[in-house]
């Protein structure tokens, strides 16, 4: 019997499915870096807005294919900040999607003096 042979088929078969992990695997670890890198464009989106540098912010936003959404509520503005990625890996595509949308939030108060206890 030739065991060098047999060797070779069960490489070959099972090649495809460790592939298909190896990209999965790359793919999960791009959402992880990329919500990590919105966490730090939050930050910047923050203070843009903070400021009021509306065109800077603009400008930001386009720059990093961001979206950016605010709500007002109870003195309290809620910025959430969402990018799409896309997944290139072909059994997690089926299951996440093509294009897989991230997003953070991040909580700011109106009156900055509140908080201070006036």
């Amino acid at each position: 019997m030739n065991k060098k042979g047999q060797a070779l088929v069960e490489f070959i078969l099972i090649l495809p499915v460790l592939l298909l992990i190896a990209m999965a695997m790359i793919d999960i670890g791009n959402i992880f870096l990329k919500k990590y890198d919105l966490n730090d464009n939050l930050e910047t989106v923050a203070d843009l807005y903070i400021n009021s540098k509306t065109k800077e912010l603009g400008v930001y936003l386009a720059a990093n294919d961001l979206t950016l959404h605010d709500e007002t509520h109870d003195g309290m503005i809620t910025l959430t900040l969402k990018k799409n990625i896309k997944i290139t890996a072909p059994l997690l595509s089926n299951v996440l999607g093509k294009n897989y949308e991230i997003e953070t939030s991040k909580i700011l108060y109106e009156n900055y003096e509140g908080l201070n206890g006036q």
